[in-house]
């Protein structure tokens, strides 16, 4: 572990500007963005192409597409084009990230978090099941696991490379261990919280120049919702304790992935299989990461999880 350079000055600032110009950029580029998907919509229904393949689901996309989602788009696009005079700015470089064990521990410890994750969450989901918070689909499909598993693998390499690989190692080399692993953890809780309310859309005939920071707005009054907040926030909060304390305990970012996948798993497929039957916050929410009884169930795999890569020889 890297520790804090003397008179080395906090990244946190910095990383905190980031985010806001991520977020303003996005309202600002969100409504020509969303002009410019509905020209396109126009422009492919009036030509020859519309027939073809791509241009069908080109279609499809864009119609089923809400403001909030060009939003969500518009964000991501600056949050790419923005990283780089980012990352200059706080000098990032290649010793900010964990060294890498051999293959074969790496592979143990993917497994453990993968199988100890999504196996928890899926018996916490067949609880909630058993209770009547969930029913399942008219046609479950049983073994449909390939969105599950590409989110899951896709999720968790980025992010943890991302969180708990060079952001943790940035604010490490500023901070002591544990003010970054606070900083860090909240920093990807507020990132993923950092989307409108479910549920809550914009029509298209009332988008104007200023709907982005409408939709700013929304995600504002969700931290005054402390129903919600406590039920949502504080499980994204321990979620990401837990992958940090692994990164710290094990050098690497293998456990970390394998635990994130399994989590990512076992919501996408649960949330596949059911649908919630409402009620029951604060403890069961419309999804497994909603509710202090997933916060409780993420806790508890973080201590499992520490416990074996502690004591079995074969995971050290």
């Amino acid at each position: 572990m890297q520790a804090a350079s003397p008179g080395s000055s906090s990244a946190l600032p910095k990383l905190l500007l980031y985010l806001l110009a991520v977020m303003i950029g996005g309202a600002l580029l969100a409504v020509p963005l969303f002009h410019l998907g509905k020209a396109g919509r126009a422009w492919l229904s009036a030509s020859s192409l519309r027939d073809t393949g791509l241009a069908t689901w080109l279609l499809k996309e864009i119609e089923r597409a809400h403001f909030t989602r060009y939003f969500n788009r518009a964000v991501l696009v600056c949050a790419i084009v923005l990283i780089w005079p980012f990352l200059r700015w706080v000098r990032l470089d290649r010793s900010l990230l964990p060294t890498w064990k051999p293959i074969s521990t790496g592979i143990k410890h993917w497994a453990l978090g993968f199988a100890l994750a999504s196996g928890l969450l899926l018996v916490l989901g067949f609880v909630f099941f058993k209770m009547g918070a969930y029913q399942l689909h008219p046609q479950p499909r049983w073994f449909k696991f390939g969105e599950p598993i590409t989110a899951a693998l896709g999720a968790s390499i980025i992010e943890e490379f991302f969180f708990r690989g060079l952001l943790l190692g940035l604010l490490l080399r500023t901070m002591s261990t544990r003010s970054a692993l606070i900083a860090g953890t909240f920093v990807f809780a507020l990132v993923h919280f950092l989307k409108p309310p479910e549920g809550w859309q914009i029509d298209d005939a009332a988008v104007t120049w200023s709907s982005g920071f409408l939709v700013l707005k929304q995600i504002a009054v969700g931290f005054g919702n402390v129903q919600f907040l406590l039920a949502e926030f504080a499980t994204l909060f321990a979620v990401g304790w837990v992958l940090a304390q692994v990164r710290l305990q094990t050098g690497a970012l293998w456990a970390g992935i394998g635990l994130h996948g399994g989590w990512v798993f076992g919501l996408k497929y649960f949330s596949a299989l059911t649908t919630h039957t409402g009620g029951w916050l604060p403890w069961i929410g419309a999804n497994l990461k909603i509710g202090l009884a997933p916060l409780l169930t993420v806790l508890l795999t973080g201590w499992i999880a520490s416990r074996l890569l502690r004591t079995d020889n074969s995971f050290g």
